[in-house]
C-alpha cells in the first residue's frame, strides 16, 4: 500500500481513539453516603443528608427546574418539599464528561415530633425520602435515609 494511505488510516485511528465517550446516563443517579446525627433535640440540633450524585450530561443546578425533593416518610401521602439545587460553576459543566460529586443537604424546616401527646412527650422516629431533578426535568432514583430519633 501507498504510504499516504497508511498515514491516513493511522490518523483516522488516532482521531477516533482520542475521542472521549461518555457512558454515563443522562438521568441523574444518587446514593446515600450519610445521614447524621442519628438523633436530634428539637430546636437544638440539625440533621443533614450527604449523598453522591452522577449526571451524564452535567445539567444539574442553576435553574428553577433543577431541584432537590424530599419528604418525611411518616407522611407518605403528602407531597414532596423542594429546594433549588445549589449553583454549580459553569466551568465544570461538560456534557462530554458528565458530572460527579457530593451534596450536603439539610432539610428546612428540621423535623419535629408528631403532635400527639405520646410523641410530644417521648419523642418520635422518622426517615426521609429524597430525589433530585436536572434542568431537563429528568428525575433521579429515590433514596431513603436511615432512621432519625427526634427527642423533645
Amino acid at each position: 500500500m501507498n504510504v499516504r494511505v497508511w498515514v491516513f488510516l493511522l490518523s483516522v485511528t488516532l482521531l477516533f481513539s482520542a475521542c472521549e465517550k461518555n457512558d454515563l446516563s443522562k438521568i441523574p443517579q444518587i446514593g446515600l453516603i450519610d445521614f447524621a446525627p442519628d438523633s436530634i433535640r428539637v430546636n437544638l440540633d440539625t440533621a443533614y443528608i450527604v449523598f453522591s450524585l452522577v449526571d451524564g450530561d452535567a445539567d444539574l443546578g442553576n435553574s428553577d427546574v433543577s431541584q432537590i425533593y424530599w419528604r418525611d416518610t411518616r407522611y407518605p401521602n403528602t407531597g414532596f418539599s423542594q429546594t433549588p439545587f445549589p449553583d454549580i460553576d459553569g466551568d465544570i459543566e461538560d456534557p462530554k464528561k458528565g458530572l460527579e460529586g457530593r451534596c450536603v443537604f439539610s432539610p428546612v424546616p428540621q423535623p419535629t415530633p408528631r403532635m400527639d401527646s405520646l410523641h410530644l412527650l417521648k419523642g418520635d422516629t422518622m426517615a426521609y425520602e429524597l430525589f433530585i431533578k436536572d434542568r431537563a426535568g429528568n428525575e433521579s432514583n429515590h433514596i431513603f435515609t436511615t432512621q432519625l430519633i427526634i427527642r423533645p
